[in-house]
């Protein structure tokens, strides 16, 4: 009988969660509920093992990886099911390391948009965009208020936002020891 070490365990976990949301994501643009809360409770259940992160720590991670995103979905940056998505990861991966994994998956996103905003030819109309809409809230000095995207879409072609999750996950747990 062959025993792995939890912690393998737990980032094969991972990994086939992000893997199954990309492709969902890829194809569909939807990540289906029952896959981040499946993520959400074997990561909760690892957590609770005598060498897992502590429930506390799950917690915490879930947590920090939901508000920070439920920032970018209350101006319409990201959906629904990538925040909950970024929660699960954060289950997985606990605090205080959320913290550098949502800059990681941040840096992956904006990396990613550019190289989308490229491969699609419309690069230049992006950035037009940005600075307008940009430029407008600055000339008004105010926020668009929650619900409001914080810059109108160029195209209404999305990026799966679960490749630059899983791509700033992955970024992590290759650059930290």
């Amino acid at each position: 009988m062959l025993i792995l070490p939890l912690e393998l365990v737990s980032v094969l976990a991972l990994s086939v969660l992000l893997s199954l949301a990309i492709w969902h994501d890829w194809r569909m643009r939807k990540i289906p509920n029952t896959l981040v809360l499946w993520g959400g409770l074997t990561a909760l259940c690892l957590s609770l093992t005598p060498r897992g992160i502590g429930i506390e720590a799950a917690l915490l991670g879930g947590m920090t990886g939901f508000l920070v995103f439920l920032l970018l979905y209350l101006f319409k940056m990201v959906g629904a099911g990538d925040v909950k998505l970024i929660a699960a990861v954060g289950l997985f991966v606990g605090w205080p390391d959320m913290a550098n994994v949502c800059v990681a998956i941040l840096l992956a996103g904006g990396l990613l948009a550019i190289g989308w905003g490229l491969w699609a030819s419309n690069m230049a109309t992006v950035l037009k965009n940005l600075r307008a809409g940009l430029m407008q809230h600055i000339g008004a000095g105010q926020w668009p208020s929650i619900g409001q995207p914080l810059i109108h879409q160029v195209t209404s072609e999305r990026v799966p936002y679960a490749l630059a999750v899983g791509l700033g996950t992955v970024a992590y747990y290759v650059v930290t020891p």
